[in-house]
């Protein structure tokens, strides 16, 4: 099995939801914290996030940009099914929780004004209306099949830093129930409790 190495700061940030996927495949990984900004020239596109694998024969792989990321290790470890026309509609998915959490990032972390939260808050909500009955149509509670895929992950992802930020009460347990299930349950999977914590 190869050995994973995330090359990034010691926050959430923009890995988490890479994070998540090698810690609930008990993966061979870990955090490297860069020296920044001096390696910035180095790195492919000089950009952060990267993730660099080992294979068993010694090979390298490397590749940057965090969706990409995300993508290639959620179909690499089966959080993204075979089936091309499954694959697509939790890609979707999960682009559509893209754009809220691209919000949130420029809220919590940018302008964090009146302003920017209600942006983030009504395309979350949008999110959210959309993606609660997805949730309650398959009795597993999950967006697809009997256990967690790519999309589950990724909400957990702005549920968690949303939640942190103090932005968590936009999750409305009275309004989104499935959503909320889903979401708690899977705070209380220690593997991602390793996952989102800072590491050092």
């Amino acid at each position: 099995m190869s050995s994973f190495e995330i090359v990034y700061f010691p926050i959430t940030g923009r890995v988490q939801t890479a994070r998540t996927i090698l810690s609930l495949e008990n993966a061979n990984w870990k955090n490297v914290v860069p020296d920044w900004p001096a390696i910035k020239e180095s790195l492919p596109f000089k950009r952060l996030p990267l993730l660099r694998e080992t294979a068993p024969d010694g090979s390298k792989y490397e590749l940057v940009e965090s969706k990409a990321i995300d993508r290639y290790l959620a179909r690499k470890f089966g959080y993204i099914p075979s089936d091309e026309m499954i694959a697509s509609t939790l890609e979707s998915y999960a682009s559509q929780i893209e754009d809220s959490h691209e919000l949130f990032i420029a809220h919590a972390f940018g302008a964090n004004t009146e302003e920017s939260k209600a942006e983030f808050e009504k395309e979350l909500n949008y999110l959210l209306k959309h993606h609660e009955p997805i949730l309650a149509a398959n009795p597993s509670g999950h967006y697809h099949g009997e256990s967690i895929t790519y999309p589950d992950i990724f909400l957990y992802t702005l549920y968690n830093q949303s939640k942190v930020s103090g932005n968590g009460d936009l999750f409305k347990e009275s309004e989104f129930p499935h959503i909320l299930k889903l979401v708690t349950s899977m705070d209380s999977d220690p593997r991602i409790a390793r996952a989102i914590a800072t590491i050092d």
